[in-house]
């Protein structure tokens, strides 16, 4: 399967114990269980953590239609502060694709369907 999607071989996503949840191209799924080192010094998770989940489900849309793509621009905006015992689900849906480029809409979750972070993101396609 990875040879299908290079992303499902991320190394970091993998230490971080991200479970993939669904996975096609142009929309895709992750989970991850809060880890008490996720967390930052105010006791909330820390927000390279919901980025890096953000950017690993965007990663997997993008590179599940076997057209490598690789991100060229992301913006996050933190809505809700996530907490220790939270389980994040992260969900890319595609907005537009061109030949070379393409646009991902990302929404980052808790486990009561309260939104933590939206990001836009921007794939160029080899």
């Amino acid at each position: 399967m990875s040879a299908e999607n290079p992303a499902l071989d991320d190394k970091f996503a993998q230490h971080l114990k991200i479970e993939v949840l669904s996975c096609e191209e142009g929309h895709a799924r992750a989970g991850l269980k809060v880890q008490p080192y996720f967390l930052n010094g105010a006791g909330f998770v820390h927000g390279g953590v919901i980025f890096t989940l953000a950017d690993y489900v965007f990663a997997l849309a993008a590179n599940a239609g076997g057209n490598p793509g690789l991100a060229v621009n992301s913006s996050v905006n933190f809505i809700k502060t996530g907490l220790p015992a939270d389980e994040l689900t992260a969900e890319a849906v595609l907005v537009s694709r061109s030949r070379k480029l393409g646009t991902y809409q990302v929404e980052v979750r808790n486990q009561n369907g309260d939104i933590l972070a939206r990001m836009q993101t921007m794939a160029y396609f080899k």
